[in-house]
């Protein structure tokens, strides 16, 4: 058998103005054999897919891993080039049995909301029905039904924060063995609650609504013998479309009216948790406040509207602010993302002092420069790999510093980061144990990434186009009435 590889993996904030453009998609594009050294040993769905092939002994056709990352939406250059190159590369490829892609599940372009849909339905008019195209999926992934009728099946991870890809990969391999060799036919039903909950509730933990969801999809799932996959996705609402939001994907072998019955009984359990999901935020000047009260630290305050992960700025200021303000000791702004205050950190040299103007700078809406004095400490290459399970990998903050400005250092990276576990400070000198308060920018990762550290987390209600009270986004797109931006 003859499997062709490839992914598209990007993610859409409709809300930022930067665009993600042709320039950035090839540089952010893994080629070719490339692709295969890539995902030898590593956590993608492409690495546990290509286990699988291994198992097989298929022959594997790679194509590209483009990954962007997240930001604004997708121009139609980049979008449409990407797909040419893709159906271009299989073209080359002659002939193959099935096509593995691993995608995002939230990429929107200028022209078009559903970039994965119209992907996934290029690749069936190409390739015809007889070859099994499967798709992985981010646990924040709006499916649309156009993906759940071009693909031969989606398969969304099951963990949030993320740490199951491989997983995934290795379960495409499993159902294309059995489609190939006649036991399975995937048959798939969509469903859709009225909801787009905020990503702080998306948390997969104890005591938390998606996780009490899962159980809920799981322990459907496991009564039927038939059922091949439920995939329950929480949706990633800064990407503005009809189908924002949570959403199930039942897979059966053969059972269309089971993966039907199934999609709309996991609805409706969505449906009557609704208003589990209703967010709890704390102001910016009673979370410093409480931050500096607490005797014991670290105390873990959570930058969500500004995440490195929803492809807002990263330039946020308001932490920043308030701690000057309330003159705050231990405290570790976790980043600001300003090139241009780096580099003047970086002119001055290791143990100067400078006054620098930083963050805010990008748009209006996360918040204004704010004005610091101090030492550069650090001058770093800003590479560093993360110490989690989830989230795994190398990150790449661009040269990054260290200010020391007396009872607050200060980060400053060269473009926006997620920033949600240890690492990210230690590489930098900073051991987050010894400090009192730590600033994280990310929606809900900090609280697997920090549990094992923090004396308390708070989720701070700063401002930003990633803020989790979404009645003050401008949506235009997403299905109405929806909860929580309408009362139902």
């Amino acid at each position: 058998m003859r499997l062709a590889v490839g992914g598209y993996l990007a993610a859409t904030n409709s809300f930022v103005a930067h665009r993600m453009d042709l320039d950035l998609f090839h540089r952010s594009t893994i080629p070719g054999e490339a692709l295969l050294k890539a995902g030898s040993g590593g956590e993608s769905a492409i690495a546990g897919f290509l286990n699988g092939a291994r198992e097989h002994s298929w022959e594997v056709v790679p194509l590209q891993f483009v990954v962007p990352g997240v930001g604004g939406k997708i121009t139609e250059e980049a979008h449409e080039a990407t797909k040419e190159s893709f159906l271009s590369m299989l073209r080359k490829a002659g002939p193959v049995d099935g096509v593995f892609v691993q995608l995002h599940g939230t990429a929107a372009a200028e022209h078009l909301d559903d970039c994965e849909g119209d992907f996934l339905a290029a690749l069936r008019c190409a390739l015809g029905d007889k070859v099994a195209i499967i798709a992985s999926l981010d646990g924040h992934a709006n499916v649309t039904p156009l993906m759940v009728k071009s693909a031969s099946m989606l398969i969304g991870v099951k963990t949030n924060p993320h740490y199951d890809f491989a997983p995934v990969g290795q379960q495409a391999a499993r159902i294309m063995a059995g489609m190939f060799d006649g036991s399975i036919t995937p048959t798939s039903a969509w469903a859709q609650p009225a909801m787009a909950p905020a990503l702080q509730k998306l948390f997969i933990a104890p005591g938390w609504p998606m996780e009490h969801l899962m159980r809920v999809a799981q322990n459907l799932a496991a009564r039927h013998a038939h059922v091949l996959d439920v995939s329950l996705l929480g949706g990633f609402f800064p990407s503005d479309r009809l189908e924002t939001g949570i959403s199930v994907t039942v897979t059966t072998n053969k059972e269309p009216n089971l993966a039907r019955d199934l999609a709309e009984q996991i609805k409706e359990a969505c449906w009557a948790k609704r208003h589990a999901f209703h967010t709890d935020m704390v102001s910016v000047e009673d979370a410093v406040r409480e931050a500096t009260e607490t005797e014991q630290g670290p105390v873990v305050l959570g930058d969500l509207a500004d995440s490195g992960g929803a492809g807002t700025p990263g330039d946020g200021t308001a932490l920043l602010a308030e701690l000057l303000k309330q003159k705050a000791q231990g405290a570790v702004i976790g980043n600001i993302a300003d090139s241009a205050a780096v580099q003047e950190a970086i002119k001055a040299g290791v143990g100067k002092h400078v006054t620098l103007t930083i963050g805010g700078k990008v748009d209006k809406f996360h918040g204004d420069p704010v004005q610091v004095e101090g030492r550069v400490r650090v001058i770093h290459d800003g590479v560093y790999a993360a110490a989690t399970i989830f989230n795994a990998g190398t990150y790449r903050r661009g040269v990054t510093v260290v200010l020391d400005c007396g009872g607050i250092e200060v980060i400053l990276t060269s473009r926006p980061t997620l920033v949600f576990e240890v690492n990210h400070f230690r590489s930098l000198g900073i051991e987050p144990t010894q400090r009192k308060i730590l600033t994280a920018k990310s929606e809900l990762q900090h609280r697997a990434g920090f549990a094992g550290i923090a004396s308390k987390l708070i989720d701070v209600d700063t401002p930003g186009l990633a803020t989790q009270v979404l009645t003050r986004l401008p949506f235009q797109k997403i299905r109405r009435p929806v909860f929580p931006l309408d009362n139902i």
